[in-house]
């Protein structure tokens, strides 16, 4: 089940897309949390916070309230409450919690809490993630030139890498979609594991009410499994679901079918770094660099439902 929801906020222009995409996924009753990191070394809100390095985080140090309950962690400026700082100084702790407060406002029905965590970015989110029991991480990405850009170094990449959790990428350059996600689009391969992000997509069709479309990428002399079984799990769950098997280039055909068929979500399997690949390593990362969707991406797991 997706009942909560992280959402990491780094006050850069694409937090209003990932925001919009929070809100899609979270439809039917799931919670939003927030969070906005501060890195180490101290910057004003906006500061996009990709690719920095930063040290680890301390001690819980101070709490304070927005419109719902704020929970801070970590070695603050000191900008935080009962610390005095200098003139030129920036407020990061109160500039941190109007940022969330003012995007807390547009949820006046989601339940959930407002959080700010100091340190390394990627560290903060993956700790807050586990802190907090968090089902899935909604995330932008900053991809700057280069389709491997995204998966070299950036904190989104870290995240990935290390979340056992789905983690959904808003790319840049993003699309304005329909308030409600109406349908995902699931590429699967000859690979088990490749069917490891089911069970996320599964739970989430049904309580957004989306269409499931089920793409297998085969190789003209070694078929996939088909689609059968999965088919009816979905049934089973209540999901509505259409299937296609295709075998030319599998990242071709993923962007193809997306604007055919006019998808609001792509759902597939992490890219692995090493052992068999679910799909050839530049598929997940080509989708992310030329969609302009979210991609929700699951790293696979070692025993996947055949």
């Amino acid at each position: 089940m997706t009942n909560r929801i992280l959402l990491t906020l780094d006050g850069s222009p694409m937090d209003a897309a990932a925001f919009d995409e929070a809100v899609r996924i979270a439809a039917g009753g799931a919670q939003i949390h927030l969070l906005h990191v501060v890195p180490s070394r101290a910057v004003p809100v906006g500061t996009p916070l990709m690719g920095m390095m930063d040290t680890a985080p301390v001690g819980p140090m101070a709490a304070g309230g927005t419109g719902a309950a704020a929970h801070v962690t970590g070695a603050f400026p000191s900008s935080a409450p009962g610390k005095t700082c200098t003139e030129d100084e920036p407020r990061i702790y109160d500039q941190a919690l109007r940022y969330l407060e003012g995007y807390r406002r547009r949820l006046p029905v989601v339940s959930g809490q407002d959080l700010i965590r100091t340190g390394a970015p990627a560290e903060a989110i993956l700790e807050v993630a586990l802190m907090f029991n968090i089902d899935m991480i909604v995330m932008s990405t900053h991809a700057r030139s280069g389709i491997a850009r995204w998966f070299l170094g950036s904190v989104s990449d870290a995240v990935l890498r290390r979340s056992q959790l789905p983690v959904l990428l808003v790319p840049k350059g993003i699309r304005s979609r329909p308030d409600r996600l109406r349908r995902i689009l699931v590429p699967l391969s000859a690979a088990p594991e490749s069917r490891a992000i089911l069970s996320v997509v599964k739970p989430l069709a049904v309580r957004v009410r989306a269409e499931v479309l089920l793409l297998e990428a085969v190789h003209p002399r070694h078929p996939g499994p088909g689609l059968e079984d999965v088919g009816r799990d979905l049934t089973e769950a209540g999901a509505s679901w259409q299937s296609l098997t295709v075998y030319g280039d599998p990242t071709e055909e993923i962007l193809r079918h997306v604007k055919s068929r006019n998808v609001d979500l792509i759902a597939m399997s992490a890219p692995t770094r090493k052992g068999s690949y679910v799909f050839n390593r530049s598929v997940p990362e080509a989708v992310v660099a030329r969609m302009d969707r979210p991609v929700l991406l699951q790293n696979p797991v070692i025993h996947a439902k055949r």
